[in-house]
């Protein structure tokens, strides 16, 4: 008899609960790891100089922050023919122009997804492998997020023309918003 065929019920029971017992404790590790490499990535110094883009007169009071993400997000960054895009809650990496090439990293979750769909672990070489690429970059993220506050401060023309957008763009996804709603309720 083989040995998983010898396990009582209440051992493959306990056998059970161990193993979520670990997928949970390393999706945790992942979600601390990624939450620090955002950390990393965004430091005081970063979120200093993005809370000192001037939006005054341009959106209303609280839509700042929103417009200066969308504005200057994704940040492209390339090394060694690598593409990396940066955004305020993950990473795009192109190893190259296929598919199989392509990993999204989630900072929230520190969730490693390739262009296949494949979702990687903590425990996993190419996760660690995708993951150590991200964290050589973080230099380049930073330098490459200050130079681009500085030319979207220098550049007052591309600001007002931007943020004459932005109302456009909110009155169109509410209206988009609206009618997904209006689809999903057909199922309530």
């Amino acid at each position: 008899m083989k040995k998983e065929e010898s396990k009582g019920p209440l051992n493959k029971l306990f056998d059970s609960i161990d193993n979520l017992l670990s997928d949970e404790k390393e999706q945790k590790l992942r979600s601390k790891l990624g939450k620090e490499i955002r950390k990393f990535i965004f430091t005081e110094e970063i979120v200093e100089k993005l809370n000192e883009s001037d939006f005054t007169g341009l959106v209303e009071e609280g839509e700042e922050t929103k417009v200066l993400f969308s504005t200057i997000f994704p940040i492209f960054v390339e090394k060694n023919d690598v593409i990396f895009r940066l955004y305020k809650h993950k990473v795009e990496v192109d190893l190259s122009d296929e598919m199989s090439d392509r990993y999204i990293y989630i900072f929230s979750d520190g969730r490693l997804t390739s262009g296949l769909f494949q979702c990687f672990k903590l425990y996993d070489d190419e996760y660690i492998y995708g993951v150590k690429k991200i964290i050589n970059m973080i230099p380049s993220f930073k330098e490459t997020v200050k130079e681009t506050l500085v030319n979207l401060n220098n550049n007052e023309a591309f600001n007002k023309q931007e943020m004459g957008n932005v109302k456009d763009r909110e009155i169109i996804a509410k209206n988009n918003y609206d009618k997904l709603l209006e689809c999903l309720s057909q199922f309530a």
